[in-house]
């Protein structure tokens, strides 16, 4: 599995993006047009600090969480209340503590890019019902900005240069920068059937993808995220790069900080509350497991 940073779990469970509420919607209907779909258990791996296991409690009449950190375990047991959900450490190419094609949905909330794809893969078939769904998204934290697209090159530098951030990502980043194509492969290859993958916005750089060919969403679908430059700097200092990068160089600002001041200067903003217009490159990619 792809060596994943050790965030501070409070951190990431206050300054992270919520998904939109439709999503878990947009994902059910997908699944419940399969006539056979039932909805009595949902895992969601890679949960974290459980922010999206939480939004399938009125969809589902059990949801599991797994994930491999204990710390982010911890945190997503606190903030629940309840008994409906379960949390589990176990990484999410080995889900034996499953059955085999006991699961109806099993859902990956922007951690996919970290998983050992083809094993991955492999263990989603092996657990989901043959009605079963597969349901993996996330976003890069590359954003579109509406009224100041100037700072669009600005993040896409510091994020993906390798003299700035681009060396620190976790090896999977570029899994999500790529808007899960991998993935997109693996399911057809793997003769997964009726497989859709929505990108969000339509300009995200190799897409739409001719060999993979996306669903362009007009409007976003896994999340709608405005938020102020101190909100936007809070964010980008959860994010994995930044986690490394902050460790290698303690005595350096945090480019986090960095890059939210230079696009400032960029505009001429100078209220770190202003509200901003954002689009965040996203994508959601669902296919049901093969029969053979």
């Amino acid at each position: 599995m792809a060596s994943i940073p050790q965030y501070k779990a409070s951190d990431y469970q206050v300054n992270r993006p919520r998904y939109k509420e439709s999503l878990v919607e947009f994902i059910t209907s997908y699944h419940k047009a399969n006539l056979s779909a039932d909805t009595k258990l949902c895992v969601d791996v890679g949960t974290g600090t459980g922010i999206f296991a939480r939004r399938l409690t009125s969809y589902f009449d059990k949801v599991i969480g797994t994930d491999i950190s204990e710390s982010m375990l911890e945190t997503a047991r606190q903030s629940t209340t309840g008994n409906q959900i379960e949390f589990i450490n176990a990484p999410s190419e080995d889900l034996s503590f499953l059955k085999d094609h006991s699961v109806d949905v099993l859902t990956a909330a922007t951690g996919a890019h970290y998983f050992d794809s083809p094993k991955f893969v492999a263990e989603a078939q092996r657990v989901l019902k043959p009605s079963g769904t597969l349901a993996i998204f996330g976003y890069n934290g590359l954003p579109h900005f509406v009224d100041y697209p100037q700072c669009d090159q600005i993040a896409r530098h510091y994020f993906l240069d390798n003299s700035k951030l681009g060396a620190f990502w976790s090896s999977g980043y570029n899994v999500v920068v790529n808007m899960y194509r991998c993935y997109h492969q693996l399911l057809q290859e793997n003769q997964w059937s009726d497989v859709r993958r929505y990108i969000f916005p339509a300009a995200i750089k190799d897409e739409p993808s001719t060999e993979f060919p996306p669903i362009c969403s007009k409007e976003p679908v896994v999340m709608h995220y405005n938020v102020t430059w101190q909100m936007l700097e809070n964010f980008w200092q959860t994010s994995s790069g930044v986690v490394h990068y902050a460790k290698l160089h303690p005595d350096q600002e945090s480019l986090a900080k960095t890059m939210v001041r230079e696009m400032m200067q960029a505009v001429g903003a100078t209220d770190m509350n202003e509200l901003l217009d954002v689009q965040w490159e996203e994508v959601l990619l669902m296919g049901h497991p093969s029969t053979c």
